[in-house]
């Protein structure tokens, strides 16, 4: 379905002073005077830019915040000029270079007298490249504390990310009509990441993952040139990301008829998608979900089918695609998080028949708000062969 408008509506000077007054309220309670803020999707928080969509540009933004609200962004010098233009809100824009970078950010805490910075993320080496440049300064790492402040959601970041569905859907949609016997994978996708980009996206939170066949039963996680063939599931795991935020829609569908082991199967994995989402709401753990979930694929017989082996069940989205909360880690029990009114998930139970790739693999997924009062489904990735596949 199609969602527009919203973010044209939201007043973005308010919304801006929100989202650093939340980091300010956190530096308050950790006793500090700034955070340094290195991940993409933190930077993005705080300062609003837009940037490169490629995991080769994960070192080219930063940004300081203070406790009184001062903001500082550091970019490399090929994105200056236009954040210059387009980012007035931004009064403190400087060129951040590959050399001497630490000597560049200690500037920063010279000049607005930060003493006291806690940060998200400092390789070893940038830590004590920083800790040698700005001498005196006590330096402690909260990317785990930044992580979990922003998942709860602001109102205008669930409106934002209602209307971001709006892309992945289309991308699940697209692939869904174009996938017959013969295609290839990365074909598909193609028709999938063009529908996205037609309604706005910025770009794919990952390459879109099109996999068929014993692609399935092996949970490939990407495209491939192989060719899709009748009687073969079909797994379409798609996020695209909109205005920053990121929306996570996992699809399995059948190519030509489904066979009494993919009904089995499908059917399992629906079910146990249903019952997570069923357990989903406020003071709900996240491994409440992952044993609500985990349940069903055990009393089904897929036990040691289940991908939970290898991937947690759960995970927030939001200007990350894998943020708090997180469920259980495989064969553990942590990390586990109590669900607040804010949190954005996807919950995406699979079961993997690897053993037998003529059966494959089903995976299902949706991205889903937790509300005051217990949650809403914000996409619909249900295939029209779902009441072909599903033995309710």
């Amino acid at each position: 379905m199609q969602r527009g408008g919203v973010s044209d509506k939201i007043d973005w000077g308010s919304f801006r002073t929100r989202k650093v007054q939340k980091l300010r309220d956190l530096m308050k309670k950790e006793g500090l005077d700034a955070l340094l803020l290195n991940r993409i999707e933190n930077v993005r928080y705080s300062t609003d830019l837009r940037p490169v969509v490629s995991m080769w540009f994960q070192n080219s933004y930063s940004a300081v915040v203070t406790v009184k609200g001062d903001v500082v962004l550091l970019t490399v010098a090929g994105d200056y000029m236009h954040f210059k233009h387009y980012m007035p809100w931004v009064e403190d824009i400087r060129i951040m270079h590959t050399l001497g970078r630490a000597n560049e950010v200690a500037a920063v805490f010279k000049d607005y007298k930060c003493w006291r910075v806690g940060y998200d993320n400092l390789g070893f080496e940038d830590r004590e490249a920083l800790e040698k440049a700005a001498s005196g300064v006590e330096l402690s790492g909260l990317g785990g504390k930044i992580a979990e402040e922003r998942a709860v959601k602001l109102q205008e970041e669930v409106e934002l990310m209602k209307e971001a569905c709006g892309p992945t859907e289309a991308a699940i949609r697209a692939a869904l009509r174009s996938a017959k016997p013969g295609m290839r994978e990365f074909e598909i996708a193609a028709e999938a990441e063009y529908a996205a980009r037609k309604m706005g996206a910025e770009g794919m939170s990952w390459g879109l993952a099109t996999f068929s066949g014993e692609n399935t039963g092996l949970m490939l996680r990407h495209d491939s040139d192989k060719v899709v063939r009748s009687g073969e599931f079909l797994i379409m795991g798609y996020a695209t990301i909109f205005k920053g935020y990121n929306t996570d829609i996992t699809t399995t569908t059948i190519i030509g008829k489904p066979s009494k082991a993919q009904k089995a199967v499908y059917t399992a994995t629906y079910d146990s998608f249903m019952a997570a989402v069923k357990a989903t709401g406020p003071g709900v753990t996240s491994l409440q979900i992952h044993e609500a979930a985990e349940k069903v694929i055990v009393e089904r017989g897929y036990g040691r089918y289940s991908f939970s082996r290898l991937q947690p069940i759960l995970h927030g989205v939001g200007l990350n695609v894998y943020e708090p909360p997180w469920s259980p880690e495989p064969g553990r029990k942590v990390p586990s998080m109590k669900l607040r009114p804010g949190h954005i998930v996807a919950i995406e139970p699979c079961i993997t028949v690897y053993d037998d790739l003529r059966v494959g693999g089903c995976r299902i997924g949706e991205t889903i708000l937790v509300t005051e009062t217990g949650h809403e489904v914000l996409t619909d990735g249900t295939p029209d062969a779902h009441d072909e596949l599903y033995e309710g």
